[in-house]
């Protein structure tokens, strides 16, 4: 997959969209806050984890100095927390971030489908629902928790539900269940800002991965995209996901520069123990 350049406007449309993304979801989670700066988003919570607490640095409009300062008064000096840049937003923050105790990490690609196409067929054997109520979120949180190897217990704290519209950020949240045999196997969720359909959560359970599953979650996201004002769909892509989309006609616009603190083995402990003791407090009753 080939990197092809869109123009700049758009980018910055898509890069703001995976930053929103984010903070949709983040939002619900105890602690949830954010910091719009110029050129990035700073978002955190009291989830001890580098997902949900990342700087996000898309242009060069401040000097990368000034950026990481705002980032290190935002997280404070003990939280666990990402720095993801792209170009041009990335230059120049090596010396910076490793001060900060932040070290380079894979990244992923963005991947832009430009315009968006006809919407799916149906897949055979595969009924597609909308995430609207308790149940279909508890399905939900089921499939997303065994896709991405996420601790079930995490879920409600993680993902207390699907985040309802944000007016005051412009972002339209919606989400998706596969369901084969009547049982939960796929889950997908768009966020439609600045007519950029942001599609995340892709996930298919391991036991029925090959059948198609993935695709139809995806395609159905976008559709629900473009049925909300999108003219443009937009993903960061992990390694297992780049086949797909480049088979439904997504192509490489940007790559994602990650920085994060390490965690060693203690600090994992600690962490854990934090995230149930988060879990256990946020427990109803």
């Amino acid at each position: 997959m080939e990197t092809q350049g869109p123009g700049d406007l758009l980018l910055a449309r898509c890069h703001r969209n995976l930053a929103e993304e984010t903070w949709q979801y983040v939002r619900s989670i105890v602690g949830g806050a954010r910091r719009d700066v110029p050129g990035g988003f700073l978002i955190r919570c009291d989830l001890p984890s580098h997902t949900p607490n990342i700087a996000y640095r898309f242009s060069s409009d401040t000097p990368g100095a000034k950026f990481l300062d705002e980032a290190r008064d935002f997280f404070g000096p003990k939280r666990l927390w990402r720095l993801i840049a792209s170009a041009p937003g990335a230059g120049g923050l090596d010396p910076g971030a490793e001060g900060l105790g932040l070290r380079p990490v894979r990244g992923d690609p963005g991947l832009l489908l430009d315009p968006i196409p006809p919407a799916p067929g149906p897949t055979p054997g595969l009924v597609v629902r909308p995430v609207e109520d308790r149940s279909t979120l508890a399905d939900f949180a089921t499939v997303w928790c065994r896709a991405f190897r996420i601790p079930q217990w995490i879920a409600p704290i993680a993902l207390p539900g699907i985040p309802p519209d944000d007016p005051e950020h412009k972002a339209q949240n919606r989400a998706f269940l596969g369901y084969a045999d009547g049982k939960p196997v796929a889950c997908s969720t768009v966020t439609v800002t600045e007519r950029v359909a942001g599609i995340a959560n892709v996930g298919t359970l391991p036991s029925v991965r090959g059948r198609g599953y993935g695709a139809a979650l995806t395609g159905r996201a976008i559709d629900a995209g473009r049925e909300l004002g999108a003219d443009v769909a937009y993903l960061a892509a992990s390694d297992m996901g780049l086949p797909l989309y480049a088979r439904m006609g997504f192509r490489r616009v940007s790559e994602y520069h990650y920085w994060q603190i390490p965690v060693g083995f203690f600090a994992s402990i600690r962490a854990l123990r934090a995230a149930r003791r988060l879990a256990r407090a946020s427990a109803p009753g």
